[in-house]
């Protein structure tokens, strides 16, 4: 589980980067999946926006990961997650949502192919 609060400019974003990474490498191939709450969080700026979205490619990327929540509050940071999400090559396992309890069904279920 994370949780994003406030506004993240590009050393915050730049060491969430690097946190997420060591985190993903710290399972060592046993299989994860990600709960991700940010309803508190702002929109990030476009730079941020991108380091995010290398966080959730590095992600994509591993074969353990089976897919991720994320709890939202905000339509336009909802927007830009899903948006990060494409990109980045989680959207096929993720659910955006306002709902904790969908969230959590949804990462008891997935499984990736």
């Amino acid at each position: 589980m994370l949780r994003l609060e406030g506004h993240f400019g590009e050393d915050e974003m730049r060491a969430f980067l690097v946190a997420h990474n060591a985190a993903i490498d710290a399972f060592r191939g046993a299989d994860y999946r990600v709960l991700c709450d940010i309803r508190e969080l702002r929109p990030l700026s476009p730079e941020a926006a991108a380091m995010m979205e290398k966080a959730k490619h590095y992600s994509s990327l591993r074969k353990n990961f089976q897919g991720s929540a994320v709890l939202v509050a905000s339509k336009v940071v909802a927007m830009q997650h899903q948006r990060t999400s494409v990109s980045g090559g989680v959207m096929s396992t993720e659910l955006i949502s306002e709902d904790e309890a969908a969230c959590e069904r949804h990462l008891a279920r997935i499984r990736r192919a």
